[in-house]
């Protein structure tokens, strides 16, 4: 009876090796081997076809009468500002002081959780920043 069990123990552990060295003696499916493609040309085939689609969708968006292509690329450009934050330094945790212009004017702030100060109005002088 322990004869038979280590016999039945030994056929079951070696089973998943005989069926590898089976497969393996098997030709692929379609007869050909495996395939040897880098990563990096999956990547780039993969943002081609992604450009190829946007440029699809904007064609077509153009052709439907939806969309203008030279007004959507205008909404791209930056546009002139109108509040320039200048500089900005940590004071503490929850404090920040920041030189704003707006309008022709420096603004010295002082921002702090859940109010704001300002501690200097000012012209703005020829393009210098004010030392504070």
């Amino acid at each position: 009876m322990r004869r038979v069990r280590v016999i039945v123990m030994g056929a079951f552990a070696l089973a998943p090796v005989a069926a590898r060295a089976q497969n393996a003696a098997q030709p692929h499916l379609g007869g050909g081997g495996s395939l040897d493609i880098s990563l990096g040309r999956i990547i780039a085939s993969l943002v081609i076809c992604i450009i190829i689609a946007v440029l699809a969708i904007l064609l077509i968006r153009q052709r439907g009468g939806r969309g203008d292509l030279a007004a959507m690329f205008a909404r791209l450009q930056p546009q002139a500002r109108a509040i320039e934050v200048v500089e900005t330094r940590r004071l503490s945790p929850h404090a920040d002081i920041c030189l704003v212009r707006h309008d022709g004017r420096n603004y010295l702030l002082v921002l702090q959780q859940g109010s704001m100060q300002v501690l200097r109005d000012e012209p703005t002088s020829g393009g210098k920043v004010p030392c504070a």
